[in-house]
């Protein structure tokens, strides 16, 4: 009876983290799995597009980047750094492909293609992790790319978030609910590791292998219940 109350806990975290619906989305889902995939790429002391975060959460600034200096100028009320990431005036670092209209076509276009480099590099530093196809691995990290830049366009909704569960994971917002429902109600986790079954064909690897990547993105709160 322990290892199954362990196994539903552990589901019902990783699982239940793209369940969390309020009135809007306040609750990143796919955060830790950003980090997991950008973290190491992105943590470092040149900002790139594709990378607004460093891998301690802490938002990239303006005069972090080596190439700003005091009372520098902006056209149109950005600043294009030559690392390739724009800032607006405010130091938010802006990768999106959807800026401000009044922004340089070109300078948008050129940040869009780094971002999408950063996505390729990362997404098959990720594939070869876990020996996934390199067109899974970039799959995956172009939608959690995507989920990011999509945070910094507007508030993200539940509708989002259902949108997001099954891109990156293949399986429905309503179905991980109905699975962890029956979890609870039978004490079983036979529904969830049936759930499991299908994010693994969505990646195109074994169910042992995308519980493994799960856990990796959701071991702080596996932790916190005391589960190793």
């Amino acid at each position: 009876m322990k290892n199954t109350m362990v196994n539903l806990i552990s589901y019902m975290l990783i699982f239940g983290s793209i369940t969390a619906c309020n009135s809007t989305a306040t609750i990143d889902p796919y955060r830790t799995a950003w980090y997991d995939l950008y973290g190491n790429t992105c943590g470092n002391l040149n900002p790139q597009p594709g990378c607004d975060y460093y891998y301690n959460r802490i938002k990239i600034r303006i005069n972090q980047d080596p190439f700003y200096y005091y009372g520098i100028t902006y056209t149109n009320g950005f600043w294009y750094s030559p690392t390739g990431i724009m800032y607006d005036q405010y130091g938010n670092a802006l990768n999106g492909e959807k800026e401000n209209p009044e922004e340089s076509a070109d300078v948008i276009s050129e940040a869009a293609i780094s971002e999408k480099q950063t996505a390729i590099q990362v997404g098959k530093i990720f594939a070869q992790k876990y020996a996934l196809n390199d067109d899974k691995g970039i799959l995956i990290s172009q939608t959690l790319q995507a989920w990011a830049v999509l945070g910094h366009d507007r508030a993200r909704t539940d509708s989002d978030t259902n949108e997001f569960s099954n891109l990156l994971y293949g399986v429905s917002m309503n179905r991980a609910k109905l699975a962890i429902a029956q979890v609870t109600a039978t004490q079983k986790p036979q529904a969830l590791e049936e759930l499991n079954v299908d994010v693994a064909a969505h990646w195109g690897t074994t169910p042992e292998v995308s519980k493994q990547i799960l856990k990796e993105w959701y071991q702080d709160e596996i932790t916190s219940y005391g589960i190793k």
